[in-house]
């Protein structure tokens, strides 16, 4: 389960993606401080490449990663990427360490880290769709874009409720 809800989300961001222009991509969102969605993109897919990596060494080091200003500034690039990194990440649970300062490792595990990829993700897409609104392209995105599984059931549950 844990696996098809980050796949999920990895997917509502190709294709959002997918549906945008380079030109949408790369440029600065006042409402985000002059963020772009390509620099959101990048981090998210950054914070995966941390995991997969994590999983082969055993420590995960989201701190110290290596920041490709080519992901964030190529959305072709970017999604080529995500094929990779979707097709590495369904694997058996395994004890990690995770780095948190120069000095400081605490012990996770692997699932515990795609669960918080996949918060983290969600995250990241809430704020890329205020950017969508931003630029008035958000007319096609899915209403549950950037929203959290357990607000989705909420709302369901509340709309079921008004109903009855």
């Amino acid at each position: 389960m844990i696996f098809k809800q980050l796949t999920e989300q990895i997917n509502y961001l190709s294709k959002v993606l997918s549906n945008i222009s380079p030109d949408n991509y790369t440029t600065p969102i006042h409402c985000l401080s002059g963020a772009t969605i390509g620099g959101h993109s990048r981090h998210i897919v950054e914070l995966l490449e941390c995991i997969v990596k994590g999983y082969q060494t055993g420590t995960v080091d989201y701190i110290n990663r290596n920041r490709d200003l080519n992901l964030e500034q190529n959305k072709n690039v970017l999604l080529d990427k995500i094929l990779i990194i979707e097709n590495e990440l369904v694997k058996i649970d395994k004890p990690l360490l995770l780095v948190c300062d120069e000095q400081i490792e605490i012990a996770t595990n692997y699932f515990r880290e795609i669960v918080y990829n996949t918060e983290h993700i969600i995250h990241h897409l809430a704020i890329i769709k205020s950017a969508l609104i931003e630029l008035n392209i958000a007319e096609n995105v899915d209403d549950n874009f950037g929203l959290a599984y357990s607000t989705i059931q909420y709302k369901q549950k509340v709309t079921n409720l008004k109903l009855d």
